[in-house]
């Protein structure tokens, strides 16, 4: 279906930790779709409390910050492994109805731009995930219990998606208990939906043309380390999630914030 009337109003939301090159490929690429399509994106680029190239990141997002609907947040302390917290920054940040998350290692094309911002009709009740161009690990029985229609397993990739700030809010947001282990993504999804709303949700597009590209993500040990408990104890984790969210007064009272921030 094509979007009827003005653009989609999306607020793209990165957290980066010191990769140069892409933060410059990104905001390259964001510069060239302003000039293409004469409309400016928004996107929130946020520096998870990255020291040795806070300085760096200052200075290209004010190179930048003319060029497109741009806003650079730094934080601090660094907590290592926090990109859910940053998530939850930039949600809270964002003005728009429609959101979308990228990592800093995964790049919108051309194609999957254009049909975001000017061709797809948005559903307000769907949530949407972008077909990715990427090499998937051999074994994703772990998704299953987050994803049954299988699109994790074949297509997409699940740091990357589109929804709308009320379906992002359903879950409580990302639980920043998580910091340094990665299954906050799996207790992310397991917590969407409030009371009787739920979200379907799809491909934004089947066409290999509306993609996003993965690249080999370039981050410092420090920021991926995980705690090793938490890690080996994963399935359990989920399990107690599942089992404490189905009380709304717990689930919307985690933690989703712990840093302090500010623009540059």
């Amino acid at each position: 279906m094509e979007a009827s009337g003005k653009p989609n109003d999306v607020t793209v939301i990165i957290t980066w930790y010191g990769q140069q090159a892409y933060l410059l490929d990104h905001l390259n690429f964001y510069t060239q779709m302003a000039k293409l399509y004469d409309f400016k994106p928004k996107v929130i680029i946020i520096n998870d409390a990255n020291e040795p190239e806070r300085e760096f990141f200052k200075d290209a997002i004010a190179a930048y910050r003319t060029s497109f609907d741009l806003r650079g947040v730094d934080v601090r302390p660094d907590n290592g492994f926090n990109s859910h917290t940053c998530r939850n920054l930039g949600a809270k940040l964002a003005k728009t109805d429609w959101i979308m998350f990228l990592d800093a290692d995964t790049f919108e094309q051309e194609g999957f731009y254009k049909e975001l911002r000017f061709v797809k009709d948005l559903d307000y009740d769907m949530f949407y995930m972008p077909k990715a161009d990427m090499q998937l690990p051999e074994d994703m029985s772990g998704y299953e219990l987050l994803d049954p229609k299988g699109l994790l397993k074949q297509y997409s990739h699940p740091n990357c998606f589109i929804m709308t700030r009320e379906c992002f809010w359903s879950s409580g947001g990302y639980d920043i208990e998580y910091c340094g282990v990665r299954q906050g993504d799996a207790e992310f999804w397991l917590s969407l939906g409030r009371g009787d709303k739920k979200w379907d949700y799809d491909l934004l597009s089947w066409d290999d043309k509306c993609r996003i590209i993965v690249r080999y993500p370039t981050r410092d040990p420090w920021y991926i380390r995980q705690d090793s408990w938490k890690q080996d104890d994963a399935r359990g984790l989920i399990n107690f999630v599942r089992t404490r969210n189905r009380d709304e007064y717990r689930k919307y009272r985690k933690r989703i914030h712990n840093l302090n921030w500010e623009y540059v």
